[in-house]
């Protein structure tokens, strides 16, 4: 039986990711609940781009957003285990996570498309919304950065070809917010 090999630059995008979602400034100045689960969005929210831009390079998945997902989903697994939760309970909050994570990237896919091609932001503030800020009455300001941030990003890495974004890990660039 052969194996793939692994793309080791693949948990360097990952470990990218959970930098750029622990960074105090979504937490301080965008007014992010600071817990498991908001954290658990960011990390989401910022795999969703490179999902994204794998989609819009190859039309489908690609080894390397497979490598992604593993990676996320052994490091959530890993996580779970270190909280001290037994096997039968990580298995079913893993079951809750995929589920989460698929509904998550298929809100954002739509969102986005929707928002990118007609301008019409609201079906992404609603899944930001309803995701990121947990239905939370927040500033719309909050919601126009996420939408903001996101297709920034999404540009930034679809002007880059795979093998300078791989060389940089997929480096988010930050955007001021005016507050």
């Amino acid at each position: 039986m052969f194996f793939k090999k692994k793309d080791k630059r693949v948990n360097s995008i990952y470990q990218n990711i959970i930098e750029v979602s622990r960074s105090k400034f979504f937490y301080l100045d965008l007014n992010l609940r600071d817990d498991f689960e908001t954290r658990f969005d960011l990390i989401i929210f910022h795999a969703f781009i490179v999902f994204y831009y794998y989609k819009k390079l190859y039309g489908k998945k690609s080894q390397i957003s497979q490598e992604l997902f593993d990676i996320m989903f052994a490091d959530f697994e890993n996580n779970l285990r270190e909280m001290g939760f037994g096997d039968i309970a990580v298995n079913k909050k893993m079951k809750v996570f995929i589920t989460a994570f698929y509904g998550r990237i298929a809100q954002y896919s739509k969102g986005i498309e929707v928002y990118r091609a007609d301008q019409d932001k609201s079906l992404l503030q609603e899944t930001i919304l309803n995701n990121i800020y947990k239905g939370d009455d927040i500033s719309d300001k909050y919601l126009n950065y996420f939408i903001k941030y996101m297709n920034i990003n999404i540009n930034h890495f679809l002007k880059s070809n795979e093998q300078e974004n791989l060389e940089n890990k997929f480096k988010y660039k930050s955007i001021k917010y005016e507050s």
